[in-house]
């Protein structure tokens, strides 16, 4: 027993042995090693900082200048511990890691997929820019106002004052509407006159209305048109614009427009009319209601 516990033993201090001449004669490549090493890190430093002030000159996303740099800086660390490795005669290793990364990356790109696209179209929107803070959006029924954007989602404050968290895929994959991309905004006013009323005037009473609303703009002039002939009304429908600093300047706009084009009309003598409706009665229906009726009267009994 005693024998085969000294030779254990031995066969221990002969592998440490081993390992320590192999440490030794390794030792000048392992210091030229860490020598590479350190000067990529430098390097990684520099091309961050070079590309965080390159790009924060333009108009791209923070969070996409710090994926970028980031992205550069890890690149040039992971190709200096790459040449380290091939000094250090461990292409196998460098091999086995490459592989073993592609298969985890595969993994996760599966469990992560709706997390990788969100990512991707975080990206696409930073470089686009189809949407920037502040611009009134109209997306799968949610209208509200661009707050933050992030490499994931993108943060809307509709006008009931909430916060709504939208995924950057949707952005990327379906339809939307951004209202500030032009810059102006159409208000569309609607207005029936009476059928005896002139509607050549009633355009140019309203036209000469809408001039008047406050934050409205000379160009695009406001313009009014006929737009059908309805059961009691001639309707009109006018159209006024105006800049688009604040997505509540919408509601003020449309407000003080319908105001002012009731307000001229009424008093150039225009009839704003309600509903009508006309019956058509049969003939015979109406002899039998002017015609009277045959009643034959109760002959009422009293007791003498």
């Amino acid at each position: 027993m005693r024998q085969i516990f000294d030779d254990g033993i031995e066969k221990l201090l002969e592998k440490l042995e081993g390992w320590g001449e192999g440490l030794i004669g390794m030792l000048p490549n392992l210091v030229i090693a860490l020598f590479i090493i350190s000067v990529f890190t430098l390097i990684s430093r520099w091309v961050y900082k070079l590309i965080e002030k390159v790009l924060g000159k333009s108009q791209i996303n923070l969070s996409l200048i710090h994926l970028v740099s980031n992205s550069c800086r890890i690149i040039v660390i992971c190709l200096g511990i790459v040449f380290a490795l091939g000094v250090l005669e461990l292409q196998k290793t460098v091999f086995s890691l490459l592989a073993g990364v592609g298969v985890i990356g595969l993994a996760l790109g599966f469990a992560f997929q709706d997390l990788a696209s969100n990512f991707i179209s975080g990206i696409m929107l930073a470089i686009r820019q189809p949407i920037k803070l502040g611009d009134l959006v109209d997306i799968n029924g949610t209208l509200g106002t661009i707050e933050e954007i992030n490499l994931r989602e993108t943060v809307v404050q509709n006008f009931s004052g909430q916060q709504i968290f939208i995924p950057n895929k949707d952005f990327t994959s379906n339809k939307f509407t951004n209202f500030s991309r032009f810059g102006k905004r159409k208000v569309q006013v609607n207005v029936g006159i009476h059928y005896d009323n002139d509607p050549e005037q009633a355009i140019d009473i309203i036209e000469q209305a809408l001039t008047k609303v406050e934050g409205g703009l000379e160009d695009p002039q406001p313009k009014a048109y006929v737009g059908s002939l309805g059961d009691s009304s001639v309707n009109l429908f006018a159209f006024i614009w105006y800049d688009y600093p604040s997505d509540h300047l919408f509601y003020k706009i449309q407000s003080d427009s319908i105001i002012q084009v009731k307000k001229d009309l009424e008093e150039a003598g225009f009839t704003i009319p309600f509903p009508i409706r006309t019956l058509d009665v049969s003939s015979d229906l109406i002899k039998e209601i002017r015609t009277p009726s045959s009643i034959t009267p109760q002959s009422s009994h009293h007791p003498s």
